[in-house]
């Protein structure tokens, strides 16, 4: 009887750990669930989204939420809806480059140890990608991208 009681305490305490850390991911994960679904509802009000591809977070001084996604005509865009204020840019995806040959312009330039976020967002008024990334030394870089062109608008990386 007293065996089966301690299995019984350890699988209840094991229970409890598992359900605490869901309880703490959840809470964690709910700002960025928030601001994702109301990006994703203002962009299925004003661009006519009706698909959602991606979702990127842009923290520069001003934070964007973008919404990648087709329109009912079919049409790939982006939706930038600024976090204060809540200005929104719709920008044809087909009018810039994409996050993969933003990537690849990193990869070729930078040649990083490893990137960790392409986000889309507007830097001085005009669209950007901005990718993250970690370099030979491990130390953090950010190159900033022309949407339009794919130049290189702003460059900080350590030596």
């Amino acid at each position: 009887m007293r065996k089966h009681w301690k299995s019984y305490s350890l699988l209840g305490v094991i229970l409890l750990i598992i359900f605490s850390a869901l309880l703490i991911y959840h809470a964690a994960n709910k700002p960025a669930a928030t601001a994702r679904h109301e990006a994703v509802t203002l962009a299925e009000k004003y661009a006519h989204v009706t698909q959602v591809d991606d979702f990127y977070w842009f923290n520069r001084k001003q934070s964007y939420l973008t919404v990648a996604g087709q329109t009912k005509q079919k049409k790939a865009v982006f939706v930038l809806v600024a976090q204060k204020g809540g200005k929104i840019t719709i920008l044809d995806q087909a009018a810039g480059i994409s996050r993969n040959t933003a990537l690849k312009r990193v990869w070729q330039t930078q040649n990083p140890k490893k990137v960790y976020s392409a986000t889309l967002g507007l830097y001085r008024k005009k669209p950007v990608w901005e990718v993250s990334f970690a370099n030979k030394n491990g130390q953090l870089g950010y190159q900033t991208l022309s949407f339009k062109t794919g130049k290189t608008v702003k460059l900080i990386k350590q030596l």
